[in-house]
């Protein structure tokens, strides 16, 4: 086995650990919060799914009936949606084929983040859709990720990516971003009954400072250009017989 595939296997190790957490499964829990408001907005025939672990199925709340998940490491999943293991950045898929595409922490652990955005633009339809799940670098959570991104510990050890920082990124893809929601309010605390004192805070937070969510979920609609027809300028066409002639006109008598 290769160095790169003991790295995903790591990886996967580490998220499968942190989802079956405490703070794991209460992050879980609220994104998929998050996503029950947004997928069933989402039209199409193909929706796809990047994941590094097999207890994390982000699609249940469409109703696009092809799901597909591509997880980077070797995981089996169960026969409800077809998986496919892959590259986040070259994927064996055909251009303008997925009409949604949910990404769930995969930019913050991703080699070439831009790579991977350049290739799901490629795959994604005109007017398709992307989720995008990130931590938002600037809250609580981007505090303790000051402090842990040393340890190499879940999810400290990825490079988060601010919001207005991804809003550049997918605006030079031509993509246009339709919502912006910041969530989980609260400190990112292992134990699970200072986690419920806390949860007050994700009401309160909704209100009085949303830029400051721990998590955030972006949407984009992947823009297509419209053909706009050429309008001609006509112009009446002098009717000139010979230089300097006079037009012809009609006298009435």
């Amino acid at each position: 086995m290769n160095s790169g595939n003991t790295k995903t296997l790591s990886l996967r190790e580490k998220f499968s650990s942190w989802f079956n957490g405490p703070l794991g499964r209460t992050v879980y829990a609220a994104e998929i919060e998050q996503l029950e408001d947004i997928l069933p907005g989402l039209f199409g025939y193909h929706i796809l799914q990047y994941g590094y672990s097999a207890e994390s199925n982000y699609l249940a709340a469409s109703r696009i009936s092809n799901k597909t998940v591509l997880f980077l490491d070797n995981t089996e999943l169960n026969n409800s949606v077809t998986a496919v293991h892959t590259s986040a950045e070259e994927l064996p898929i055909a251009m303008d084929s997925v009409d949604v595409i949910v990404l769930p922490h995969i930019l913050e652990y991703s080699k070439d983040a831009h790579k991977l955005l350049r290739e799901m633009e490629r795959v994604l339809i005109g007017d398709g859709h992307v989720v995008i799940i990130g931590i938002n670098p600037l809250s609580l959570w981007g505090l303790w990720h000051l402090f842990k991104c040393w340890w190499g510990e879940m999810p400290w050890s990825g490079q988060l990516i601010s919001i207005p920082r991804l809003k550049d990124w997918l605006s030079l893809l031509d993509f246009e971003v339709e919502k912006i929601n910041g969530f989980f309010f609260s400190p990112p605390l292992s134990n699970q009954n200072w986690l419920k004192k806390f949860m007050p805070l994700e009401r309160l937070g909704r209100y009085c400072w949303p830029i400051c969510g721990g998590l955030y979920v972006v949407v984009a609609k992947k823009r297509t250009v419209p053909l706009n027809p050429i309008k001609m300028q006509w112009r009446a066409k002098r009717n000139m017989i010979g230089s300097g002639a006079i037009e012809p006109t009609t006298r009435n008598r």
